[in-house]
């Protein structure tokens, strides 16, 4: 069972990249028994949104189990990480065959799955965390090849307060 996404401090820094790396690490055992690759991409180091980190982690933890569930054996998970204007992007792509057309409107509805022995719980989760953290979500499904799905999340990004030698004035100096 996961944690509960509302505990922990709301507005606490959360390092996606860190976090990121541990939630692979507890989806180790799904990624060896799948003979899975998780490739991580970023083009930013350190990339922080503000919490709850419990929901954050929710939001990577379910993506990428999806993805993995997804994917053929030995598959290839894609995740990348990216920074644009001000917000953080998160892209989790797989090689699975994809959403159907008859589906999409129900891949968020709490119980729907199509993966026998799955409960239909993540993307559920999903979005019940994105309205706490402020965040949006995306998909897109299949992509160019034909197959597989790409899931896009954008958080808000921590704003970075200027330092001592930039070019700025504060209010009180104006």
């Amino acid at each position: 069972m996961l944690p509960n996404p509302q505990a922990g401090p709301r507005d606490a820094p959360v390092n996606v990249s860190e976090l990121l790396h541990r939630v692979i690490g507890e989806l180790a055992e799904l990624i060896a028994r799948r003979n899975a690759e998780v490739e991580v991409g970023r083009t930013a180091e350190d990339l922080c949104v503000r919490g709850p980190e419990t929901a954050v982690r929710q939001i990577l933890y379910h993506l990428l189990r999806n993805a993995l569930e997804a994917s053929p054996n030995c598959g290839l998970v894609r995740v990348h990480l990216h920074e644009r204007a001000g917000q953080v992007m998160i892209d989790v792509t797989d090689d699975g065959p994809g959403i159907a057309a008859q589906y999409m409107s129900k891949i968020f509805r709490r119980g729907f799955t199509t993966k026998a022995g799955c409960k239909g719980q993540g993307l559920a989760e999903v979005e019940g965390c994105l309205g706490r953290l402020r965040a949006a979500i995306a998909w897109e499904s299949p992509l160019r090849s034909g197959r597989g799905c790409r899931f896009t999340v954008t958080l808000p990004g921590l704003a970075v307060s200027p330092t001592p030698s930039s070019n700025s004035t504060s209010p009180a100096e104006k």
